[in-house]
């Protein structure tokens, strides 16, 4: 059962349809934490870190909808809040992240050989409008298309993986995946410094010893 705030001033906002009373002065995660509310199995670092409470938001007297982190999101009396579904499905660009990565073959020809739908963004912008930490999405992507993969995964050091950029792109383009592909890509082909090298050499041939 759904609780509600006990407190008299309360803020009635709608989550996903359902009108519900919670405290003022909190964040989105802590107020609904107060009601029980089942959506809450999501939350995880509650520092914006990890995208898993994304949302939708729309506040009173504004037509625009917002996309945001629910633990990032303070909570304001009738504002409409949807949490998105996670993505169920299962496909090669959802897994790339765990393909292995091949130093013979140019990063470049890779990434287009596992993402083949990169190449048919439209410009639409709306994974740019979608992001919640305020990435250019779609710059990101338009890097990766010209090759420049390296440029591309700085502009995603702030992603969360949280997918809005993947729910609103009509091409099912992950552009999340695609640059988290080419930021390994690009690291795996550089050189380790000496030192970590030397070191993880010794650690195979068993010469350090690690004490607990």
């Amino acid at each position: 059962m759904i609780k509600t705030a006990t407190s008299e001033q309360c803020a009635s906002i709608t989550v996903n349809g359902v009108e519900l009373s919670v405290s003022p002065g909190h964040s989105l995660i802590q107020a609904l934490w107060k009601t029980n509310h089942p959506l809450f199995k999501r939350a995880s670092c509650l520092e914006g870190v990890c995208g898993s409470c994304r949302v939708m938001v729309r506040y009173t007297d504004e037509s625009e909808i917002r996309m945001a982190l629910a633990c990032q999101s303070k909570v304001e009396s009738g504002m409409q809040v949807i949490f998105p579904q996670h993505l169920e499905r299962q496909s090669p660009a959802m897994q790339s992240h765990r393909y292995q990565l091949q130093t013979s073959t140019p990063a470049v020809e890779q990434l287009h050989k596992i993402f083949p739908e990169v190449a048919h963004c439209r410009h639409c912008h709306g994974c740019t409008v979608a992001c919640p930490k305020g990435i250019d999405v779609e710059a990101g992507v338009t890097l990766i298309n010209l090759g420049q993969l390296t440029t591309a995964g700085e502009l995603f050091v702030n992603c969360v993986m949280c997918d809005l950029c993947v729910t609103s792109c009509p091409e099912d383009i992950a552009p999340n995946y695609v640059a988290l592909y080419a930021r390994r890509s690009t690291v795996i082909n550089k050189p380790l410094p000496a030192n970590l090298a030397a070191r993880l050499q010794a650690l195979q041939r068993g010469e350090l010893k690690i004490e607990y």
